[in-house]
């Protein structure tokens, strides 16, 4: 990225760190407990004379030692970068978490419900900051970066490594907390009601700041003006319901086409890229738990997506990259996988989305599929909502949304020779156009 992007996307970054730190704030001042990475910090300032801000530097001073012991010499070459970034950013942070802190000084909620209700805006209000953060994509907090290196260091799911992270300084803050006032403070009822629903929130507000990456990248501004034409190579992308033939029909159309087809060749392709099995990748890869609580031991949504923050995010980013490579190798086919919100920036990339009533998708799904007729409908609304459901998370976009696709067809009333016959012309007859811009 050229220079004056990264001067935005750290903008963004510090701009994060700041919400972050006033979500934080808020929930430590609601005094229903904070979060583990917070825990010792609260504790070690209500029993010493130095401040929360200060504590959370120490801290992540201690995890960055951690870090390079987990490294070895040669690794702390390899990451030095990484390393050497987490102390500015932890010198922030803290200074942040201490003005924050102070402006909110005179807020003592005293009624149990004003605790509660500061506890959910101080959650909301860190959501906010963690989707910032992703949005900027250039560091992580210490953390994340400990978590990530143990779990490469010891081949652990990031998951069970941060569960087992989250658990080792939860116990540590109740054990200073027990030796310095005798009772145990900063861990409660909050702790847990607000590790469940950063989740959510994080969810809901994600789609709301997809206008910075453009803004970031420096696109649809003013003083955009294309200056040269480039080659690209065709792309058709094929979003499906599931029964409405997209496998079929994608396949005929590369075939005849005579370029590469990717749809179940996808899952060997992003294990290796990921570090994940192929059969993670087969079981989640248009998947998305609806369950709070995996979301608040599997999900973390403390760093950006790239650094492979969960299973899912580390997939899907995987996929990404994998798709684009292809992309950028040659023409092909790609069915599913949110390709065409991956190629947005290909405006060669032929967008086709397959749907078709219950009726037909039913006697597909038996015919070819060898579902039963009992189970057929179920099968097919639970797949497709799945589906949808995936696709908004990582996108923000509708998946039967039109407007992002060039072509619709029921394959309910219009036979496969009809559509394959209008895709491979349109394909033969565009001409490829895409504008480079200079800013």
């Amino acid at each position: 990225m050229n220079k004056a992007e990264l001067a935005r996307r750290y903008l963004v970054f510090t701009t994060a760190l700041f919400v972050s730190a006033l979500g934080v704030s808020i929930i430590t001042k609601s005094y229903m407990g904070t979060s583990p990475i917070s825990g010792i910090p609260f504790v070690m300032s209500l029993n010493t004379p130095l401040s929360m801000g200060t504590y959370i530097f120490i801290l992540n001073m201690a995890l960055i030692a951690l870090q390079m012991l987990m490294l070895g010499k040669k690794g702390i070459f390899e990451n030095k970068m990484d390393l050497i970034m987490q102390i500015p950013v932890s010198v922030l942070f803290g200074f942040f978490i201490d003005l924050t802190m102070g402006l909110l000084n005179d807020f003592t909620p005293t009624i149990y419900l004003l605790k509660l209700t500061s506890l959910i805006l101080g959650t909301a209000v860190l959501a906010i900051g963690i989707c910032l953060e992703v949005v900027a994509d250039v560091t992580m907090v210490s953390g994340e970066y400990t978590v990530q290196i143990a779990s490469k260091r010891f081949s652990k799911e990031f998951g069970t490594v941060k569960i087992a992270f989250d658990i080792s300084l939860v116990v540590i803050a109740t054990i200073a907390s027990l030796l310095l006032s005798g009772k145990i403070e900063g861990i409660r009822e909050g702790t847990i009601i607000a590790a469940l629903i950063t989740g959510p929130f994080v969810r809901l507000f994600s789609p709301m700041f997809s206008f910075l990456l453009r803004w970031e990248k420096g696109k649809n501004t003013i003083t955009d003006t294309p200056t040269a034409i480039l080659p690209t190579h065709k792309v058709i992308t094929i979003a499906r319901e599931y029964g409405c033939g997209g496998h079929v029909i994608g396949r005929r159309i590369a075939d005849e086409l005579g370029i590469p087809f990717y749809d179940k060749e996808l899952i060997k392709m992003v294990a290796k890229e990921s570090g994940l099995s192929e059969k993670y990748v087969s079981q989640n890869e248009q998947h998305l738990s609806s369950s709070l609580l995996y979301q608040m031991v599997m999900q973390d949504y403390e760093a950006p997506l790239e650094k492979r923050l969960s299973g899912e995010d580390a997939l899907f980013v995987a996929q990404s990259r994998v798709i684009r490579r292809l992309s950028s190798e040659g023409s092909c086919v790609i069915v599913g996988r949110c390709a065409n919100f991956i190629l947005q920036d290909n405006a060669d990339a032929i967008n086709i989305f397959l749907h078709a009533d219950m009726k037909a998708k039913i006697s597909r799904s038996i015919l070819q599929y060898g579902l039963s007729p009992e189970n057929a409908q179920n099968e097919i609304e639970r797949i497709n909502k799945s589906r949808q459901t995936h696709f908004y998370h990582f996108t923000g976009w509708r998946w039967d949304d039109m407007h992002h696709y060039h072509f619709t067809f029921d394959t309910g009333k219009i036979d496969t020779d009809t559509i394959c016959q209008v895709v491979q012309s349109y394909y033969k007859t565009a001409l490829p156009c895409v504008i480079s811009y200079m800013r």
